[in-house]
């Protein structure tokens, strides 16, 4: 099953009873800072981004290289990002922890 950003989007509308554009301006304006966020990272720190309890974007500056096998290629500075989730939000997944 496939469930995309549209279709939350659309559940997000209903179920708060506001209009779809106004979640889906508000989920791109969300999508712009955490990108701002991300692409502020620096050589010396460290970005982490919690987008939800349980999800969260840790980014890290990967400074220039260069590798030598035949032929020697230099590597541009980049920044790389992963996203990470918790052991606490697995377990709930699972049904570890009974919910009141």
């Amino acid at each position: 099953m496939l469930v995309t950003q549209e279709d939350i989007i659309k559940q997000i509308a209903k179920r708060e009873d506001i209009k779809v554009s106004t979640v889906r301006n508000i989920f791109k304006t969300a999508e712009n800072i955490i990108f701002d966020y991300l692409s502020s990272t620096t050589p010396t720190e460290k970005m982490i981004v919690k987008v939800l309890d349980g999800l969260s974007l840790e980014c890290s500056y990967i400074p220039e290289r260069e590798i030598h096998t035949y032929d020697d290629i230099k590597c541009e500075s980049k920044i790389w990002t992963k996203p990470k989730i918790t052991r606490y939000y697995n377990r709930k997944l699972n049904g570890y922890f009974d919910e009141d």
